[in-house]
This record gives structure tokens, C-alpha cells and sequence, in this order.
């Protein structure tokens, strides 16, 4: 029960947040499109491999990876349909499938992805659907495919900490709530995040799914994540 409100409870607010969501890589000056980038870059993705988005979005990974493979089969999966629409809208169908399901579920077929990778999409996740997330990723790899998990996380100490407390403590709450961003406004993201800290917790459960996992902190430990392959 306490699993499936979480669900509804995601699926009304990404869809309710979907139109502003694009508002987000601007208020990250753009950080959130550089991590974006060096996380796909982990992947060594060949021409004319398929790559899968979990939790998509509104496909800023999907127009990265169109721009530098604009052949590859792309796979997009999100549990907001508004979300869906978006990305469907900014990017189009040629070599991009949709899915509006959730990513702990979907219905991609087992070992039909070269690539997998999930970018800010952890922290609004259980520990518990964390450990069920990385059994769908290992189940639709491919045999020896390559996978990563990007997120954001409270950097520790120092300068970098005191610059985190205040930009996501005062100046995005006020932000979003001037500007109308709920995911911003109500502290959800800066809470989400407080609550996940950072990947190093879900080492173990990582480990123990793929055969080779390799942890990064990036930008003095403001994002953390896994790659590795099946």
C-alpha cells in the first residue's frame, strides 16, 4: 500500500511539475547539463547501440544522445505521461521510443539495452525501490552492457558546503515559490536530496547486482554515482 501511494503521489507531481522542469538546468547554471553530459560520456556508448533513460524526464539525456548519435535507438521510460509528452514534443519519435511506465517495471524486453543511465532520478526513490531499480537495470542489459547512476548530493565540508546550504536552503525555496516551481518552492528537491545523501550508501546493493561497479564524486562531491558494466 505505502508503496503504490508513492507512486501516485510521484506520478501527480512530475506531472504537475513537467512544465517547469526545463526552468531547472538554468537555476543549476548550467551544472545540470554538464553532469548530464560527462555521465553519458561513462558509458562509451558505439554507433547503433541501443541506450535506455530511466526516468527521463523531459529527455534532456535522450537530446544529448541524439546530438552525438542521431542513429541509435533510443529508449525513453518515465512514470509521468506529461513528462513523456514533453520530451516526445522537444524530440520527436525518429529513433526514440517512449515509455510511460514506471522504470522499477517497465515493459522493455530483458537484455535488449547496450547502455543504461539514470540521471537525478535516485533521490526520489526508497532504499527499497533503489535495490529493485538496479535488478531492472541488470535485467533489460545486454550481456557485458554498461550502465550509470548520476545524482546530486550534500557536499560534506568547506566552502562547497555552506554554498549548498544556502543555495538550496534559502535561495531556491524563495525562488520557486516567487516563480511557481513546486519542486523547488516546497524544499522537495533540497529534502529529497538531505534524505539520499549520497550513492555510497547504495554501494554494497550495486555490488552485489554487476559484475563491475566503479563509484565518482564529482565538483567537490556535489554529484555523486555509480558505472560499470553487467
Amino acid at each position: 500500500m505505502r508503496f503504490c501511494n508513492r507512486l501516485r503521489f510521484q506520478k501527480k507531481f512530475f506531472d504537475r511539475f513537467s512544465s517547469s522542469y526545463y526552468f531547472l538546468n538554468f537555476l543549476s547554471f548550467g551544472l545540470a547539463n554538464l553532469t548530464r553530459k560527462r555521465s553519458l560520456k561513462t558509458l562509451k556508448i558505439a554507433e547503433g547501440e541501443t541506450v535506455c533513460d530511466l526516468m527521463c524526464g523531459d529527455g534532456s539525456n535522450i537530446g544529448i544522445i541524439k546530438k552525438k548519435f542521431g542513429k541509435n535507438p533510443i529508449l525513453g521510460v518515465d512514470i509521468s505521461k506529461c513528462m513523456i509528452q514533453r520530451a516526445r514534443k522537444r524530440f520527436g519519435e525518429n529513433n526514440v521510443t517512449y515509455f510511460a511506465e514506471n522504470a522499477l517495471s517497465s515493459s522493455i524486453a530483458s537484455g535488449s539495452c547496450d547502455a543504461v543511465s539514470c540521471t537525478f532520478g535516485l533521490k526520489t526513490l526508497s532504499a527499497e525501490e533503489r535495490r529493485i531499480l538496479f535488478s531492472e537495470v541488470y535485467r533489460i542489459l545486454k550481456p557485458s552492457g554498461t550502465f550509470v547512476f548520476t545524482e546530486l548530493s550534500r557536499p560534506k565540508y568547506g566552502f562547497f558546503f555552506l554554498l549548498w546550504n544556502f543555495y538550496f536552503g534559502q535561495f531556491l525555496p524563495l525562488f520557486g515559490r516567487i516563480f511557481y516551481l513546486p519542486f523547488v518552492g516546497k524544499k522537495y528537491l533540497s529534502d529529497s536530496i538531505d534524505s539520499f545523501e549520497s550513492v555510497v550508501k547504495d554501494e554494497k546493493n550495486v555490488r552485489s547486482v554487476f559484475s563491475q561497479v566503479d563509484l565518482f564524486s564529482w565538483y567537490r562531491g556535489i554529484v555523486t554515482g555509480f558505472y560499470g558494466r553487467k
